[in-house]
């Protein structure tokens, strides 16, 4: 009898199809689905980012949780605490007082998108009025020579992304940000064509051999959302004749490239030399728990996500329920059911479940026009990530 997994697998290669993905192309399931909305008022495309954000895990599916995980930003702030640019002279030429009300400016008033090529100016022009006259040209020279340092000037990037929770009043983090947010993932997605498919109840293909994770699958749902795919309802699921029909009205393939806290020559100088130089040596982080495929906490980056517009999933199945299961499934649908988890609420999305006379079961999702619904991304391993 087939197994949630054989199911899961079925549905993975024909989505991957439908959508236009060959195999091996590094495409992977995110769920739960619910919609995209804009975030917070203060700040639209944290929702966005939060899930480029993510380390995605070595699987077909992923069990996506915004702040959980191994995070991008985190994991590569942690690693520059292990690494050691070129001697820096200029704590010594300027003085600690001149240093630590430069780094109060840096974390408080410069914005994000100022490059960090123009620090040697920006603290000629800052000392000559802050009262460090004798130091402004040697620490502007200092500075210009740190940030031909591939290593340094990625850690100067970082300043303006930490705050000073020491500080009077203290200064928050600045969050991490990618170059295109909310705005440019509507603009886009309504420019995009549809796709749609179907699966009849015996035209699964369940061989995930050539996949990009070679068939290792793991942290997906039952047949409600956070349930087991081992449950005893799962299995009856899984275990009958299943068929499927989907519909969208735009999918989107959708890329953004980390802000200015992000240095890729940094990042490539880090993982093109496995000891010595940059690293600094016996430091707790180091280059196999950061990039090792296996134990790494950075061995691959969510590239692209796959976002789509109204979708209708029709979902039938042979099993027969009876009214205690049946009773049980209409508990659970409001969180979601497979294969999208995709919640009913009012926030552009709903799940219904509707049940025969014999016990045979339908799950319609349904989302609304001009909501988008993230059901995916695009895997690359760290080394194709850095052009290797």
């Amino acid at each position: 009898m087939p197994s949630f997994l054989d199911l899961q697998n079925g549905f993975y290669n024909a989505l991957s199809q439908g959508l236009g993905f060959p195999p091996g192309s590094g495409f992977q399931i995110v769920q739960p689905s619910p919609p995209l909305t804009a975030g917070p008022a203060s700040d639209p495309n944290r929702n966005v980012w939060n899930y480029f954000n993510n380390i995605p895990p070595f699987s077909l599916t992923q069990n996506y949780i915004a702040s959980g995980g191994n995070q991008f930003f985190s994991d590569y702030n942690g690693l520059f605490s292990a690494l050691q640019g070129q001697t820096n002279n200029f704590v010594t030429d300027v003085g600690p007082a001149c240093n630590a009300a430069w780094m109060h400016y840096v974390e408080n008033n410069l914005p994000l998108t100022t490059s960090i090529n123009q620090w040697p100016l920006i603290f000629r022009n800052w000392a000559m009025s802050h009262g460090f006259i004798t130091v402004a040209n040697k620490g502007a020279s200092d500075l210009a020579a740190l940030i031909l340092d591939p290593v340094s000037a990625a850690q100067f990037a970082l300043l303006m992304y930490q705050g000073d929770p020491l500080a009077i009043p203290p200064i928050a983090p600045n969050p991490p940000d990618w170059n295109l947010g909310f705005a440019a993932l509507m603009q886009q997605l309504n420019l995009s064509p549809s796709r749609s498919f179907n699966v009849s109840s015996s035209s699964w293909n369940s061989n995930v051999s050539s996949s990009w994770t070679h068939g290792s699958h793991s942290g997906f749902f039952g047949l409600w959302s956070g349930s087991s795919s081992s449950s005893h309802l799962s299995q009856v699921f899984a275990g009958s004749s299943v068929g499927l029909n989907a519909s969208f009205k735009n999918v989107l393939l959708f890329s953004a490239v980390p802000g200015a806290w992000y240095s890729s020559s940094a990042f490539n100088t880090a993982f093109s030399h496995k000891t010595g130089a940059p690293w600094i040596a016996n430091a707790q982080i180091n280059w196999n728990n950061t990039f090792d495929p296996t134990h790494g906490n950075m061995p691959r980056f969510a590239i692209n996500l796959v976002v789509v517009n109204k979708m209708h999933i029709s979902v039938t199945s042979s099993a027969v329920f009876s009214a205690t299961d049946q009773t049980t499934i209409q508990h659970n649908s409001g969180g979601g059911l497979w294969p999208f988890y995709t919640s009913s609420s009012g926030s552009g999305s709903n799940t219904s479940v509707h049940f025969d006379t014999s016990g045979h079961m339908t799950v319609t999702i349904d989302s609304v026009d001009g909501v988008p619904i993230v059901i995916g991304c695009t895997v690359l391993p760290v080394d194709k990530f850095l052009g290797h």
